[in-house]
């Protein structure tokens, strides 16, 4: 018995120095990081405000005023149709999604706080903390109730959110496909076709079988591989850089040296000459190369490759035919109804949007490459299990601390002061850190697979790596978490007590809430790292001062803008989304602190899309449907968890009607 309160005790020690550890912190952090905002944004329009004269005038946005936290009224009163208009469906899509989960926790959260907070730590178990407030604390199974009625209440209100959402995005899209502007477009008039037979794969047949949509078939574009062309541009590219770079060097060194007594002595006529020395380099091998001189070296090599790129786009019917074309109809409705036909095609493209290297492929081999990224994909899940739940083994500590193995970590719970402040942070902030610092590394990974499996479009492999990232981050955030936290503070227990391990599991999964509530935090101070732009602030400082000299690399720094990265955009908050859900009767001071994320991604997406982010690989709006798919997996999962631990806590009719939910 005495062993018991002694672990509640450490147990509630831990959860007390962890939660408001994590929270000060983080809330400090935050605050200072917005304020940091507020006082660079008017001294740096390049990194904060670039949207204001960088694009088109059409969709420019007004300087924001100067003062503190001035900018956020005029950043919300802009309304929703200039919004699409300026930062397209994406994007505007993207904050509608971050409204609406900011309004549903809202409203989950009335209800949570003022309802299930008390019915879970009133006149019940001894669990105290934040452990007291959740539904492990239950002990008269009658209250259990309650959560079966938020379940159903909180399902049906989720659903029928995004059931509307989902009838708004269908409207929008129409409305977008409809407008002059994209009618008129070539991307609404254009189509890709792929995997093209070798006897059709030429102008003459392509017209003939496309030509039947109605306004006829306009061009056509068979397209090839241009791999020789595209070296020898990338080497002329180099060779003009290595050219400017070094003319620039010469007039720099010319201009120091002009401020000389000797420079201003000399005279070209009594043949007293500047010596400046010109700038040279290794011919050959770096550093122990022969030296050559530069300007001349870059100037005659530019020449040749001039002459070898002009040879080389003399004969374009020379370069192998690849087994794709372009082809663009006279009227809009034909586009749209070829794009509805049985072979492979696409539609609404860009240029620019286009992997020109994935052009070939066929079927067979894509169907390949599929299969091999689908092996890898899941074998790094399985890989990165092991490493999460290392991670969620270390907000464990206390826990673990009390199994033979690791007795040497005994004394993190008698730590006093300012020891259990840092074993605090440890437990609280760390843990959060390492598994974002995981998921960066897992994006990369994940990137090069969706590129790989043959996608003609960026924006395709932005709809794959969406699909991909969420995947991962269900498995090993939400699940593999859940459970790893779960089992792990519940193992000393199930050791010393195998038959009553349900009873010890009841208890404490629930526990693992913790561990979330200090997820969502951190996922708050990046939200104030997005809005600051750190990256982008330092790189921009370190280029103009040391790396950006000549004025073709100036030009292309100015005039680069930031965007936004969809195919990892979306599914982070996806996932607090589907967090928020699964423990909304299981921990119900969640609901506010997912509230809080969505109402501050909202703020600060908004102030990113209007003034910092450029449209690059529009996908008109589809990120947003595959977004809700999703948000129906962490529905499935809270029906699911919930129905386990009703059973667990005896609640055998709840848990039968939250089955009837699921079905």
């Amino acid at each position: 018995m005495s062993q018991d309160l002694a672990s509640q005790q450490q147990s509630t020690d831990s959860s007390i120095a962890t939660f408001p550890s994590s929270l000060v912190f983080n809330v400090a952090v935050t605050i200072g990081i917005f304020v940091a905002f507020d006082i660079l944004r008017k001294r740096n329009k390049k990194v904060y405000e670039p949207r204001t004269y960088l694009v088109p005038e059409s969709n420019r946005s007004e300087p924001l005023p100067p003062g503190l936290f001035a900018w956020i009224l005029p950043v919300l009163k802009i309304s929703d149709e200039e919004v699409i208009k300026r930062i397209g469906l994406d994007s505007y899509m993207f904050l509608r999604f971050m409204k609406l989960f900011m309004i549903l926790f809202a409203i989950f959260s009335i209800f949570g706080l003022a309802v299930l907070l008390p019915i879970n730590s009133v006149n019940q178990g001894d669990n105290q903390g934040l452990e007291k407030f959740t539904i492990g604390n239950i002990r008269d199974e009658k209250r259990l109730w309650s959560h079966v009625i938020f379940t159903w209440l909180f399902s049906g209100i989720i659903m029928y959110a995004l059931y509307r959402e989902f009838n708004t995005f269908i409207r929008l899209r129409h409305e977008y496909h409809t407008t002059d502007e994209y009618r008129n477009s070539p991307r609404a008039t254009t189509i890709l076709v792929t995997g093209i037979p070798k006897e059709l794969n030429n102008s003459e047949s392509l017209k003939a079988l496309f030509d039947i949509f109605p306004g006829g078939v306009k061009r056509i574009w068979l397209n090839r591989d241009p791999s020789k062309l595209a070296k020898a541009t990338a080497k002329r590219e180099a060779i003009v850089n290595n050219l400017e770079g070094a003319a620039t060097n010469y007039i720099i060194q010319y201009a120091k040296d002009s401020t000389k007594p000797e420079f201003r002595e000399s005279n070209v006529e009594n043949g007293n000459s500047p010596n400046i020395k010109r700038p040279q380099h290794s011919s050959k091998l770096p550093i122990i190369g022969k030296k050559v001189d530069s300007l001349e070296t870059y100037s005659n090599d530019l020449n040749d490759i001039n002459h070898q790129i002009s040879e080389l786009q003399k004969n374009p019917n020379d370069f192998k035919r690849l087994n794709s074309a372009f082809i663009q109809f006279n009227d809009y409705v034909g586009a749209q109804l070829a794009a509805t036909s049985t072979v492979p095609k696409l539609i609404n493209i860009s240029p620019d949007d286009i992997i020109w290297e994935n052009l070939n492929l066929t079927s067979k081999q894509k169907m390949i490459r599929r299969v091999i990224s689908l092996s890898v994909v899941i074998g790094i899940v399985i890989i990165w299990m092991s490493a999460v739940t290392f991670v969620a083994g270390i907000s464990t500590l206390s826990e673990l601390a009390k199994l033979k193995p690791l007795k040497f970590l005994e004394g993190l719970n008698n730590a006093e002061g300012n020891l259990k402040v840092l074993v605090g942070i440890i437990q609280g902030i760390l843990p959060a850190v390492a598994l974002n610092i995981l998921m960066m590394i897992l994006v990369i990974v994940l990137r090069f697979l969706s590129r790989f499996e043959g996608s003609v479009t960026n924006s395709g492999v932005d709809l794959s790596l969406q699909s991909k990232y969420y995947f991962h981050l269900v498995m090993n955030v939400l699940l593999v978490t859940t459970f790893a936290n779960g089992i792990l503070q519940s193992l000393p227990k199930l050791v010393n007590n195998p038959t009553q391990s349900i009873e010890i599991l009841a208890n404490n999964l629930p526990r693992a809430s913790t561990f979330f509530l200090t997820y969502i935090l951190l996922t708050i101070t990046a939200c104030a790292l997005e809005i600051f732009q750190i990256g982008p602030l330092i790189m921009n400082f370190i280029f103009k001062k040391f790396l950006v000299k000549t004025p073709r690399k100036i030009w292309e720094l100015e005039k680069t803008m930031p965007f936004q990265d969809w195919g990892t955009g979306f599914p982070p908050h996806i996932m607090i989304a589907s967090i928020g859900i699964v423990y909304s009767t299981i921990q119900p001071i969640i609901l506010p602190i997912v509230t809080l994320h969505f109402a501050l991604y909202y703020l600060v997406y908004r102030h990113q899309f209007l003034y910092v982010y450029d449209k690059l690989n529009q996908t008109g709006g589809l990120l947003f449907p595959k977004a809700i798919y999703q948000v129906f997996t962490g529905i499935y999962i809270f029906q699911l968890t919930l129905t386990g631990l009703m059973f667990l806590n005896g609640g055998f009719v709840q848990g039968v009607l939250c089955i009837i939910l699921l079905i």
